[in-house]
Parts: C-alpha cells; sequence; structure tokens
C-alpha cells in the first residue's frame, strides 16, 4: 500500500483562491437540418440566463436570452456541430443555469411546446409553452454535446463529457467523514494518471488544491489534513486524466 501526503495543504487552505468553471456546449444539427431546416445565415447562437450568473465567452459578459448578442454566437466545428466555451465564476458553482440553442434568432429555436428536452428529462417548461434545458453548475470543466431538441448526442450517447463516474479510478473511498483533524482518500489506479484533488466550499469558492503528480497503477491512501479549515461541510473534486467524481466531506 503505497501513501501520499498531502504536504503543504495547511499553507494552501489558508488563502482563499478564485476558481473559474468552463463548461462547453456543443450541439449538432445533423438531424435538424435532415428534417428541411435551413440554416441561418448568423449561425447558430445560444440563449439562456447567463448574466444572470456572470458567465463570459472568451473574456466578454454574455447577456441574458439574447441569441443574437454576438457573445452568444456558436462556433462551426465541421460535420454540423457548433460550439461555445463559457465561463462561470466560482460564486456561481451550484446555481442551475437555463438555456437553449437557437437558429440565427428567436422564432428559430428549440424549446418548443412539443419538443423533446421536456420529455426526456433535461429540460423544464417556463410556464408559457417555453422548454428551456437546465444545467447545474459543476465544479469542474465540462463538455455537454447534444443533438438539436435531444438530451442526447445525436447516436443516443450520453451528452457529458468531465463530472461522470470514474472509468480509471476504483475503490475510492473518504474516510473518516465527517472528519475532525484529518481524513484519508483511499483509490485504486487502473493506470498510470495524473490525480488531483480540490476542495471547495460551499459558496464555490477554491480553499486548497493538491496535486500528486503522475501516479502508477496501484492502491493509494492520501491523508489530508483538515486542522487549518472551519468546521463546515466541503466539496471535493478528485481529477484522474479526464475522469472526474465529486462529494462533499464534513469538517467538526
Amino acid at each position: 500500500m503505497k501513501k501520499i501526503y498531502a504536504l503543504g495543504f495547511g499553507v494552501l487552505a489558508a488563502f482563499s483562491l478564485s476558481a473559474q468553471v468552463t463548461v462547453t456546449f456543443k450541439v449538432d444539427v445533423t438531424d435538424y437540418l435532415a428534417g428541411g431546416e435551413t440554416l441561418n445565415a448568423n449561425g447558430i447562437r445560444i440563449g439562456g440566463n447567463f448574466a444572470n450568473y456572470g458567465a463570459t465567452a472568451g473574456g466578454n459578459a454574455m447577456v441574458d436570452w439574447s441569441p443574437s448578442d454576438a457573445n452568444s454566437a456558436m462556433t462551426d466545428e465541421g460535420n454540423n456541430i457548433w460550439s461555445i466555451a463559457v465561463e462561470y465564476p466560482a460564486s456561481s458553482i451550484g446555481d442551475t443555469q437555463q438555456f437553449k440553442f437557437v437558429n440565427g434568432d428567436w422564432g428559430t429555436n428549440e424549446g418548443t411546446a412539443t419538443s423533446l428536452i421536456a420529455t426526456d428529462g433535461c429540460g423544464i417548461d417556463d410556464g408559457s409553452g417555453n422548454i428551456n434545458r437546465t444545467m447545474e453548475i459543476p465544479a469542474e470543466g465540462i463538455t455537454l454535446e447534444y443533438c438539436w431538441e435531444a438530451c442526447t448526442k445525436c447516436d443516443g450517447s450520453d451528452a457529458l463529457t468531465g463530472l461522470s463516474e470514474l472509468s480509471n479510478i476504483a475503490d475510492f473511498s473518504v474516510m473518516p467523514n465527517p472528519a475532525t483533524s484529518n481524513t484519508i482518500f483511499t483509490f485504486t489506479t487502473k493506470s498510470s494518471e495524473k490525480v488531483s484533488l480540490k476542495l471547495y466550499s460551499l459558496l464555490g469558492a477554491e480553499v486548497a488544491t493538491v496535486v500528486n503528480g503522475n501516479l502508477a497503477a496501484g492502491t493509494y491512501n492520501q491523508e489530508i489534513a483538515l486542522d487549518n479549515l472551519s468546521n463546515g461541510v466541503y466539496m471535493y473534486v478528485r481529477r484522474a486524466g479526464d475522469s472526474i467524481t465529486q462529494g462533499n466531506i464534513v469538517k467538526q
């Protein structure tokens, strides 16, 4: 059994570090265009309550429900896939974003009364017959790729890349939890990976980052000192390569 001690954690925990989360939204309009629709000259856009969460695109502030705004324009990646990278401040982590994809401007958008977004469970009705997609703003960057008017990719696979079940870490546990002065993260890596751990307050502030570097395949105990943290609930985010898991730990 290998042990990794998070040296310097107390120093890092003493500082409240700002964090920014990037969510990349993608939409595949292949089926939409195949159904007889025409791509607007202004391309595919995104509309949502982005300004409400301090969202930016390319460093520029986004506007609520304004797909015609320049900062709501998506990029043509080819093969009928359009994308936009949206940055959120740490203070928005955990909030629920509403959005939808738009062909040019309102009137040619997703989210009609019969939209699969609602029936498939990834959207809500705003009370006026408009169906909006929803997303809980994550603590780590993710990519969401949807088929137009659907909750999955066009091949039926999961839309999410990012905060998903760990694919290369097994037997993951956190004990004790609740904890007083320290806790131990235990996990097994199936292959060599760069493994890191971040802790966030419930307000979304990153309070500590421990980076262990590349770990060979094997089982590890990672002991973390919590003495310098105030009592309360914290969210941990464990990354191994591109795989991420998250949960809560209570400091007593």
